[in-house]
């Protein structure tokens, strides 16, 4: 379990969808503004980094990285740390500040408000920022000595992730607000937006009665966010009438949705394109659905991880958990106890259906958890390139301010043994530079490097420098990737010999009952 405050995070860098910009609660609370207040803040913000962090750091040390910071607003302010004192430069002025023990979090926060307050003082461009600019100057400075994992997300920001990760109070809309007016691009099943009868290219005219052109984006957004079971009203005009419709509804929790389903030639391909709190479940539903929409047909899977940055470490375990029965999932290993963690799936029925996995070098994170526990305990093949080697867990605290504070506090162990940051998911057929065409694409998977079939555990460094020179990752999508993942599906043989295994033991019998939530 996380401590009280934290969530386990292994999130990548991808921004943003569109229909997260109606996530999160009503406003946000106001920035920091008495003294005790900012100590507080960058106390947290030191001592959470200091307990957490993966490599020992000192209050100190981040305190001066921060403060130091302040440069990058006024390029005339500098700051020296000796043993015993702290000096601030602005120009010709300077002043000396007895320096705290360098492992007091709450002393360093201190001394960090008294020299922000000399600071104001002095600097026009520290003046004239916000509290709120301030804070994320500090902090994001104090970052800078950490790895590139760990970053600090203003309040805005981390609400609009904490709905990513969790859901929001909304109406299950995603809206493309850069052209003409606001303009509804897709409706999500079952929300209130569905049952009330909102459909794509309607336009948003007015809200609660004020009318849109008022309002600029963020304006728009905030009103539709709210409390759940809260009442919204909505005008719309829907081409070709200039009619106005009204619509009532009632705000709902919304998850966003991070997986998709395509059925064609017998074989579900799962396209999951992050991991949030609905991740696994929606797995499940769709392999269900699946199961239901082709009966017999069905005889392969794939999961489809290209571009998937990652998200939440318990939904990963999850996924995997729906292949995988009794069997290692992940470890992690940190500096703080709290973070020496093992996770394995229970023993429950599972999905046995023949499974491809594909990745990129943009598959990151919890996607690499997912494909390195499908591929070491021999459940399914991986198809593509290598992936993106980002093998760290991330908590992530929030703060007084309602900002977020995510750091790096372990690192990953796939079931293998080996450790996955940096190394990544090498797929076992490697589609790198192959045409899009498919052209050799028959050579490739009948011929497979005895590279690639090589256990990932009894790699060197030198070993895995090589596996990923030979198939280098790359972001984009390819429909190569796909062409191999089904030709190795529609193959017991293909499929058998990719795995290691006989084709009678490759194909296992078909048993999803237990596939819950």
């Amino acid at each position: 379990m996380a401590p009280r405050g934290l969530r386990h995070g292994i999130t990548g860098s991808a921004a943003l969808v569109a229909v997260l910009a109606l996530a999160g609660c009503s406003g946000a609370p106001p920035s920091l503004a008495t003294g005790d207040d900012t100590t507080r803040f960058y106390q947290e913000a030191y001592g959470g980094i200091a307990k957490y962090y993966i490599e020992p750091v000192q209050p100190g040390s981040l305190a001066i990285a921060g403060l130091r910071n302040l440069a990058s607003i006024d390029a005339t302010l500098s700051v020296e740390w000796s043993e015993n004192e702290v000096i601030v430069h602005h120009g010709l002025a300077s002043a000396r500040f007895a320096a705290p023990d360098a492992r007091n979090a709450e002393q360093w926060a201190e001394l960090t408000e008294t020299v922000l307050n000399w600071a104001r003082e002095r600097s026009t461009p520290v003046s004239a920022l916000s509290p709120e600019g301030i804070d994320a100057t500090v902090v994001e400075g104090s970052m800078t000595i950490l790895d590139r994992f760990s970053h600090y997300a203003a309040p805005d920001v981390a609400r609009e992730r904490r709905a990513s990760r969790d859901g929001f109070g909304g109406i299950g809309v995603t809206l493309d607000t850069e052209g003409d007016g606001i303009r509804v691009v897709e409706v999500l099943p079952e929300t209130p937006a569905a049952e009330a009868g909102l459909q794509v290219a309607d336009r948003i005219v007015a809200i609660d009665g004020v009318e849109t052109t008022e309002l600029t984006r963020q304006q728009v957004v905030g009103r539709l966010r709210g409390p759940n079971d809260s009442l919204i009203a909505l005008t719309v005009t829907r081409a070709p009438s200039p009619e106005r419709l009204d619509f009532s509804m009632r705000r709902a929790h919304i998850v966003p949705p991070t997986v998709t389903l395509r059925e064609a030639g017998g074989i579900a391909r799962l396209r999951l394109s992050g991991f949030n709190q609905q991740t696994a479940p929606s797995v499940a539903d769709l392999l269900q659905q699946a199961h239901h929409d082709m009966g017999a047909n069905l005889h392969g899977i794939i999961l489809d991880l290209r571009g998937n940055p990652g998200g939440l470490l318990d939904q990963s375990v999850e996924v995997a958990s729906l292949f995988l029965d009794a069997t290692p999932v992940s470890s992690t290993i940190g500096r703080v106890p709290e973070s020496i963690q093992y996770f394995a799936a229970p023993h429950r029925e599972v999905e046995r259906l023949p499974m491809v996995v594909l990745v990129n070098g943009g598959s990151a994170s919890a996607s690499e958890i997912v494909a390195a526990a499908l591929q070491d305990t021999g459940r399914a093949v991986v198809v593509g390139t290598a992936s993106f080697g980002k093998g760290t867990v991330q908590n992530v605290q929030r703060l007084s301010n309602d900002a977020e504070m995510t750091v790096t506090w372990a690192r990953l162990l796939t079931p293998g043994g080996y450790v996955l940051h940096e190394h990544g998911v090498v797929p076992t057929v490697c589609t790198a530079n192959l045409p899009e065409d498919g052209a050799g694409l028959g050579a490739a998977l009948n011929h497979e490097s005895a590279e690639f079939v090589r256990p990932r555990s009894s790699l060197d460094e030198a070993g895995w420098r090589r596996l990923r020179a030979l198939c280098p990752g790359d972001r984009e999508d390819h429909d190569v990737e796909l062409m191999a993942a089904q030709r190795v599906l529609d193959d017991p043989a293909l499929y058998a010999r990719a795995l290691g295994t006989t084709p009678a033991a490759a194909l296992r019998p078909v048993a999803t009952a237990g596939m819950i939530r």
